[in-house]
């Protein structure tokens, strides 16, 4: 038996001197497997058909984004909405996106499919519920599915127009804000779509899909420690937000991890009887040919580049999990983790007492710091009705 583990799986002692089995999807020699032999399948027109649907994808004018978008056009989506900080760029990708579109499928004319570029920055809340607005506000708008696909990795500290750190704002606070102001929006045009479906059709239900990371798997967290080890003990987010503590080779792990943490305690809190919104978190893998490393310069950047090009995938291929996280994955895959389209094991941490109580404590802080701008309690029990 303990040999089995050991192939299959990694033993390792605790601090407490038990014997732990982390499953190999967790370990490092099971992300070298999955990044050097696993490619995630690209969806064709010939089993996916997104004519009629609505899209909206977020961080699209460059790396997965674009390349989820120009996926998700390529199978028929009537509607797109570019979802980015800079409108300039995002223009740029509408143009790019809509010439590299294979005519024999959508044609000028009436197949022309409608994209658009609606502004948001993750950095600013009023920009984050202004563009919740929009979604809602906007007439003869029915979104079948969001992919929060807009994230950071910076390796110097850099804090938002807030004062929060940037990679923690835009990564966990930002994208948690995104989510839970969309949803309800989700849910109430599902139900609108549903009275006025016509021939006895039954729309199928929107997808909420939020890209993640494995790398919350190896995020060392050490701020929570801190915080609770100071004299008074102090929030999580304050730590995070000292430059003094400030650990460029965790920070995106951690992001990663607390947006996890985010999502089980966001399924939790949700008004399961009344939703309908399917909501998955979405790995796509270790992908070179985006931007989100861009920080990483000189001598360092150089490393890094050469090591993402000898394991990473393309991130063509990296956006073929989004695309199935938000149109193939379906209802079943609702409050699951994605690696490789299918569902996956949960990092260990988060699946662990420790890991839950940490959960329900960064969802606290959480709460408190978007309360500032909603009313987080009414929006969560928001039904659609």
């Amino acid at each position: 038996m303990l040999l089995e583990l050991i192939v299959s799986n990694t033993l390792f002692i605790t601090a407490a001197g038990d014997f732990t089995v982390m499953v190999f999807q967790n370990t490092y020699r099971g992300f070298l497997y999955r990044q050097l032999f696993t490619t995630p399948a690209l969806i064709t027109p010939s089993t996916v058909s997104l004519a009629g649907q609505t899209g909206i994808v977020t961080g699209s004018n460059t790396g997965l984004g674009y390349h989820a978008s120009s996926q998700l056009l390529s199978l028929g989506l009537s509607r797109l909405i570019l979802a980015v900080r800079d409108t300039t760029k995002g223009e740029k990708a509408r143009s790019s996106l809509l010439a590299t579109l294979n005519d024999s499928t959508h044609g000028s004319g009436k197949n022309q499919p409608q994209v658009e570029v609606w502004p948001v920055d993750l950095t600013d809340y009023t920009s984050i519920i202004g563009f919740a607005n929009r979604v809602r506000d906007t007439p003869n708008l029915h979104v079948n599915f969001i992919i929060l696909n807009a994230g950071v990795a910076r390796f110097g500290f850099e804090p938002a127009s807030n004062g929060n750190e940037i990679t923690i704002q835009t990564n966990w606070l930002s994208t948690a804000l995104m989510a839970i102001t969309l949803r309800p929006i989700l849910q109430a045009q599902y139900i609108q779509a549903k009275r006025t479906a016509t021939n006895g059709h039954t729309p199928q239900p929107p997808v909420l899909s939020i890209v993640g990371s494995e790398v919350a798997q190896w995020a060392v967290f050490k701020e929570r420690k801190i915080a609770a080890s100071g004299t008074p003990p102090t929030s999580v987010v304050a730590v995070l937000n000292d430059q003094k503590k400030f650990n460029p080779g965790d920070r995106y792990y951690t992001s990663k991890l607390l947006l996890t943490l985010f999502f089980r305690e966001f399924l939790d809190r949700m008004p399961s009887a009344t939703n309908d919104v399917v909501v998955n978190l979405v790995n796509p893998g270790f992908c070179y040919g985006s931007e989100l490393h861009r920080s990483i310069t000189g001598p360092l950047g150089a490393v890094f580049g050469g090591m993402k090009r000898a394991i990473g995938r393309s991130t063509e291929v990296g956006a073929r999990t989004l695309v199935h996280g938000a149109v193939v994955a379906g209802k079943e895959t609702h409050g699951c983790y994605l690696s490789d389209e299918k569902v996956a094991p949960w990092m260990d941490f988060v699946i662990t007492a420790k890991g839950e109580q940490a959960a329900h404590e960064m969802w606290k802080e959480l709460t408190e710091e978007l309360r500032t701008v909603i009313n987080i309690d009414g929006v969560m029990e928001q039904s659609g009705v």
